[in-house]
């Protein structure tokens, strides 16, 4: 079983359950997964939720982490939310 790691700055973290993702993501026994974005919003502060669904759940995966940039409507950063995948 293959979780993720949830953590950023100004939120506390936590871990997520992960869902199959098509090509890209965090793999474990060749089929690859990323964060699932249900989960994730719901850890995240309320203010930050609306923010979050504007990235549209594009994560950045560099190996065994993954990020995502949460922005303003005005295009500020917000935070940048850190997934590192754990196998369960």
């Amino acid at each position: 079983m293959v979780a993720f790691r949830i953590n950023g700055a100004g939120f506390k973290g936590c871990t997520v359950p992960a869902k199959e993702a098509g090509l890209v993501g965090f793999y474990d026994a060749g089929v690859p997964y990323r964060p699932d974005n249900d989960a994730v919003r719901a850890a995240l502060p309320f203010r930050w939720r609306k923010a979050f669904d504007r990235a549209g759940g594009a994560w950045w995966f560099e190996g065994d982490s993954a990020h995502v940039c949460i922005r303003d409507r005005h295009g500020r950063n917000l935070t940048i939310v850190y997934a590192h995948g754990v196998k369960g």
